[in-house]
């Protein structure tokens, strides 16, 4: 459980609709904008885990906030995006309404926000010290108290604080953005035209233009060229399957809540959330030797998976994206190895790609719960072990992460967060000796013996729609040359040079086919262009005038730079062909 709590002058809420499909109904009293002044307001996320101990914890938290902050009034606010690990709807609402129930014995004014809801709010915080506070709550016994602290509760970084605090006051009505915050991937895909998301088409759906296609396109190129250079066989496989090859790997078991099904006539069909066991039936096609392996099978695939509505955000949590997904079929000797170059692979992505602010994290099985994993202590003591010996032979620094593995085997994430102080996965590896013998897969080895393989599962350059949303947000949309959807714009200086400047682009089109060039000719200031252009991010900004036109040059502007002059055509165009990469 997660809370920020805040000591406000006033804050006022409404429902607009409902966030999900089974939410529960609220009267229209309800439905109305209320207002509370001068209260605390509690802005709580329950997560996966959480009971009537946690329970307990916030109402301890709150009472000793309250009394500091001397205020008798309580907002008890559900706000899904503090975290990333939601319990179910269900169990969140009861822990809500248990939590509701435990602070009225306290408290004489508790207003409870509604659950399940997309709400407008609009709040005015206090400015002292106790304010913003956040705390993070677990299960009593799961970790190790630390001095101050009660059992179960965990310290949050002040940093967590001002992130959660301005993650807030983008959903304010009355908030305003100060000068160094940075834009999410949603307003930078909205201000730059680079994709949208319709009610009608639905949630977790987003619809990329033509200028964010083209960042996909490019990145996904990209991996598969990468890829192939490094040996990986690319497939094509179906995005849907019977429900009889999701029970074979356990993902019907372990991971239905999250699949899209269809019943079709007498069969059940599920949407692919992965793609590993369509690469397992292909192993499984032919008899295969010590010799083949290692296999390297890869493939750009469309996945979907049923997030929670509360969950999705941007490009960043979607029901639909696409994976550069592959998986390694190799003996167990081979593991060590395979697993480094996938390192060397993700190192280089990642240097390609401009990412730099990620950590890795080690993530572990949680070994009370069997309803989540596989149930094979030995399997995981095995994989785990060998992960583990792997990272360290490589010197890689990680932090371990009880309860954060696949369903079937540990892995390597690396870890990154948004702008919102939101922390998600970027790139994984895994180690798999679960689902080889689930699916039978065998290679014979050097004395004709059957022997299981192991499978190391990796994404070279991830899921493309989070990798965008995380290039866009770190980047604030000035992406590198070779990535950007708009690289260079051409404007006419006035009316008269406006054939010189068509004639340009086409000369620069011809002299680099790829290169996404267009002209602004329109009746305006050239001023106005310039920041028109200069609003959109593009690299190269060329202005054409009565000089240019006389003198056989070009005026160029870098992005964020000064203009040069003088600029000799074929000059520009190997400069351009450097930068590229061609």
């Amino acid at each position: 459980m997660k809370i920020l709590t805040l000591h406000c002058d006033y804050i006022r809420f409404k429902a607009v609709k409902k966030a999900f499909k089974d939410a529960p109904e609220i009267s229209e009293k309800e439905k109305e904008q209320h207002e509370v002044k001068e209260c605390l307001v509690v802005i709580t996320s329950i997560e996966q885990g959480d009971s009537s101990d946690t329970v307990k914890q916030l109402v301890e938290a709150v009472k000793k906030t309250a009394s500091e902050v001397k205020t008798d009034n309580i907002v008890l606010y559900p706000y899904a995006h503090l975290s990333s690990n939601l319990a179910k709807p269900q169990t969140a609402l009861e822990l809500l309404k248990e939590s509701e129930a435990q602070l009225k014995k306290i408290f004489k004014n508790i207003t409870r926000a509604p659950f399940g809801y997309y709400k407008e709010f609009e709040f005015k915080c206090k400015g002292h010290p106790l304010s913003e506070l956040s705390k993070s709550f677990v299960s009593a016994g799961e970790i190790t108290s630390k001095k101050g602290q009660s059992k179960g509760e965990v310290a949050v970084d002040p940093k967590e604080i001002e992130l959660l605090v301005k993650r807030l006051s983008k959903n304010t009505m009355s908030a305003s953005r100060g000068k160094n915050d940075l834009k999410s991937n949603v307003e930078i895909g909205k201000e730059l035209d680079i994709y949208l998301v319709n009610e009608v088409v639905g949630q977790g759906l987003p619809l990329l233009t033509p200028y964010g296609a083209t960042i996909k396109r490019e990145i996904e190129r990209f991996a598969i060229d990468e890829e192939l250079r490094r040996g990986y066989l690319h497939t094509s496989t179906p995005v849907m399957a019977k429900s009889d090859l999701y029970k074979v790997s356990g993902h019907w078991q372990h991971y239905q809540d999250s699949m899209f099904c269809i019943n079709v006539g007498d069969e059940t069909l599920a949407l692919r959330p992965m793609t590993c066991p369509f690469h397992f039936i292909i192993y499984k096609s032919k008899p295969r030797s010590y010799k083949d392996l290692p296999l390297k099978y890869a493939e750009m695939a469309s996945l979907f998976r049923s997030e929670q509505s509360g969950e999705l955000r941007g490009l960043t949590r979607v029901r639909q994206f696409t994976l550069a997904d592959a998986h390694i079929v190799c003996r167990k000797d081979q593991v060590e190895q395979q697993f480094k170059e996938v390192v060397e692979l993700l190192n280089f992505t990642m240097s390609k790609l401009g990412v730099k602010d990620i950590w890795y994290r080690f993530s572990k099985l949680d070994p009370k719960d069997k309803k989540k994993y596989i149930d094979n202590p030995k399997m995981w003591e095995e994989a785990q072990t060998m992960m583990k010996k792997i990272l360290d032979k490589l010197k890689i620094k990680y932090k371990e992460a009880e309860g954060e593995a696949a369903f079937y085997g540990p892995k390597l994430d690396l870890q990154y967060t948004d702008v919102y102080g939101k922390e998600d996965t970027l790139l994984t590896v895994q180690i798999d000796f679960a689902l080889p013998d689930r699916y039978d897969m065998t290679y014979t080895d050097e004395h004709g013996k059957e022997v299981r393989p192991v499978v190391v599962h990796r994404s070279s350059t991830g899921a493309t729609e989070r990798l965008m949303a995380y290039l866009l947000e770190k980047t604030q949309g000035a992406l590198p040359l070779w990535l950007s959807p708009r690289q260079v714009r051409i404007i006419s200086f006035t009316d008269r040079n406006n054939k010189a400047t068509e004639k340009l682009a086409h000369e620069l089109k011809e002299a680099i086919p790829n290169l996404r060039i267009d002209t602004d000719t329109r009746s305006d200031t050239v001023q106005s262009k310039i920041r028109d252009a200069e609003m959109l991010k593009i690299n190269y900004i060329i202005v054409i005038g009565d000089k240019e036109e006389e003198n056989k040059t070009l005026a160029v502007r870098p992005r964020g730079n000064k203009p040069q002059f003088g600029i000799k055509k074929d000059k520009f165009i190997e400069d351009l062909k450097k930068e590229i990469g061609i």
